[in-house]
């Protein structure tokens, strides 16, 4: 995806954006800095107090916490056997060229365990011996309690191909490392019997349509990092040296919007969708091999989405699911930059049937 972010402006202009700027700067700054000795205060003020609070109390919400996390009604409960693909991947462009940072070692099979409340998957990634490989951490879960839609995820990866759009060719750079983190919020209005870990888990049967929307918000944090230079030596000519990076950091908060559907179809199938879009303000640092500055833009655009198809039959049920998330911005002097995210998972699973106690 290209985008060309750079408009021409008028002098006044320009000296207004500045100024937005540098106040957001130091105003975030006043906030790290000066309310830090406040909310230390204020946290050791509510230890204190929690130590009045009556056993009752503690009690309620241990229960509150138990009854939404944890499903004790064996009946709920299944295993499954899956196939995933999982990436994260950075986009560096101008007007003439985009270099595309892909991983290897997109594919995982795993076993796993789901319940109404909650899905515990352990992926066993596979590595082709014949390519060099990408080291990674990969860490993503959601979480959907009332009308509350709730997506986090925490990726670290070292080792990309590097692809560009003028030739088919690719290089590997084992040196390139990206940490990806954020969390996105939605509360849906009219959620209804909204439960797609339900449906996920193969508990239960979609009895009718629903079409909800919500408003929310989102964090994120993004890095990219190398030894060297990120943009190849035979591209120097096509970037300037303001995008020739060793290390660029991205801090982002926003609001955000979306749209999510669940229809049931006929003979048991069902499909959900969803989509989410946000706006925020974001921090940035880059790092060149021989400039160091602060991208002027602080705006950062957020584009979600996501597909679920499956299938329920008695104790038996499947799915195939696929979620993206790319979060755009830009990073100055005629360059811009995108973060992007990728799953898909294929399951079977197997509703487990609780043995009933003899009746004495």
């Amino acid at each position: 995806m290209e985008w060309n972010s750079r408009t021409k402006f008028n002098s006044s202009l320009n000296r207004n954006v500045a100024h937005f700027n540098y106040s957001c700067k130091v105003a975030v700054g006043s906030f790290t800095k000066g309310r830090l000795l406040l909310l230390f205060f204020l946290f050791i003020g509510l230890l204190c107090r929690s130590q009045d609070i009556r056993q009752t109390d503690s009690l309620k919400t241990i229960s509150r916490l138990d009854s939404l996390l944890i499903d004790r009604d064996m009946n709920n409960w299944s295993v499954r056997l899956f196939g995933n693909i999982k990436a994260q991947g950075f986009r560096l462009s101008n007007d003439n060229v985009r270099l595309s940072y892909i991983p290897n070692d997109l594919y995982g099979i795993g076993v796993g365990v789901a319940t109404s409340k909650l899905i515990l998957d352990f992926t066993y990634n596979l590595r082709n011996k014949e390519t060099e490989n990408t080291d990674r951490f990969d860490l993503r879960g959601g979480l959907i309690l009332e009308h509350n839609l709730i997506d986090f995820y925490f990726q670290v990866y070292r080792g990309f191909n590097i692809k560009n759009s003028i030739n088919s060719t690719s290089i590997f750079r084992d040196d390139i490392k990206s940490i990806a983190g954020g969390v996105d919020y939605l509360y849906l209005f009219n959620a209804g019997e909204y439960s797609q870990t339900s449906l996920n888990a193969g508990i239960t049967k979609q009895k009718r349509n629903i079409f909800s929307f919500g408003l929310g918000g989102f964090i994120l944090y993004n890095q990219i990092s190398a030894d060297q230079s990120i943009v190849p030596p035979e591209f120097f000519p096509d970037f300037n040296q303001q995008a020739r990076i060793t290390s660029f950091t991205n801090y982002g908060i926003g609001i955000m919007g979306g749209l999510v559907s669940l229809v049931r179809l006929p003979a048991n199938f069902y499909v959900a969708l969803g989509a989410k879009a946000g706006l925020g303000v974001t921090i940035k640092n880059a790092e060149a091999e021989d400039v160091s500055y602060n991208p002027k833009n602080p705006l950062v655009y957020k584009l979600n989405g996501s597909a679920l198809f499956g299938y329920r039959w008695k104790r038996f049920y499947t799915s195939i699911s696929l979620i993206t998330s790319t979060n755009m911005s830009y990073i100055g002097y005629g360059n811009n930059g995108a973060f992007t995210l990728l799953s898909g998972k294929l399951a079977l699973g197997y509703r487990i049937k609780a043995i009933k106690k003899p009746v004495n």
